[in-house]
């Protein structure tokens, strides 16, 4: 929900990675309970009307944290590139609607105007973590086709949202992840893996989808199974 024309800008939810420290937590803790949010978006919003309102989880995480990181515990957190961890294939390129006319084209992170990465052509390979969002779930068996708009003139930046080649590359690895773990459950625990027989875009699907939003769910494991045995300690 980033725009170009907004210098406070939130973290996005998919991915934190944090030392455990006690005396953070309490900060954290505090403030969360001083509960001193203003409605609305902009400048005087959001937490202590610091500017962190209006956005997608302002009110929670994807707004507290970056208040808090922001405010509490300055110059203290890295950003990561966005196109490799917490990978989510999303257009990060300003296209409307069109009240914003002078900020088309641009970078949606604050001040960077046109030297910004596209994640969405980003090679798979290069990729250590993803957020299936833009790209939708696995399961449910779909590819982000864009959808028809009511106004033609949306239909440019609704066409961009994300990439559908990159998206089915990345349903392709959450597969073969899937058919490994059936593999080895089945080595360990016996469980014998379901059947890939499916044709909805099997080289996208790997023959685990019957059909749009028809998933072919994993055999699960007795209740008592322990996970952690299909692993060892250095693939954990």
């Amino acid at each position: 929900s980033s725009v170009p024309w907004e210098p406070v800008q939130v973290v996005q939810g998919g991915f934190l990675v944090a030392r455990p420290n006690k005396e953070d937590l309490q900060t954290y803790i505090d403030f969360i309970k001083e509960a001193n949010y203003v409605k609305g978006r902009g400048a005087g919003s959001g937490w202590n009307a610091m500017g962190y309102g209006g956005f997608q989880g302002a009110m929670a995480y994807q707004g507290a944290v970056a208040y808090f990181y922001d405010f509490y515990r300055k110059n203290t957190a890295v950003e990561l590139n966005a196109c490799l961890w917490n990978q989510v294939v999303a257009d990060v390129i300003w296209r409307g609607p069109e009240r914003k006319d002078e900020y088309h084209g641009m970078c949606r992170q604050f001040q960077q105007e046109n030297d910004c990465q596209d994640c969405r052509v980003t090679p798979v390979e290069l990729v250590k973590s993803v957020h299936y969002t833009a790209c939708k779930k696995p399961w449910e068996c779909t590819l982000p086709h864009p959808r028809k708009t009511r106004n033609p003139a949306q239909q440019y930046r609704v066409d961009n949202l994300t990439n559908i080649t990159t998206c089915g590359k990345l349903f392709t690895k959450w597969f073969e992840y899937r058919r490994e773990f059936e593999q080895r459950l089945q080595e360990t625990a016996g469980v014998t893996p379901s059947v890939s027989d499916g044709t909805y875009e099997p080289e996208s699907f790997l023959g685990y989808c019957k059909g749009r939003g028809n998933y072919i769910p994993m055999v699960p494991p007795p209740q008592d199974f322990d996970i952690s045995k299909l692993y060892s300690s250095s693939e954990r």
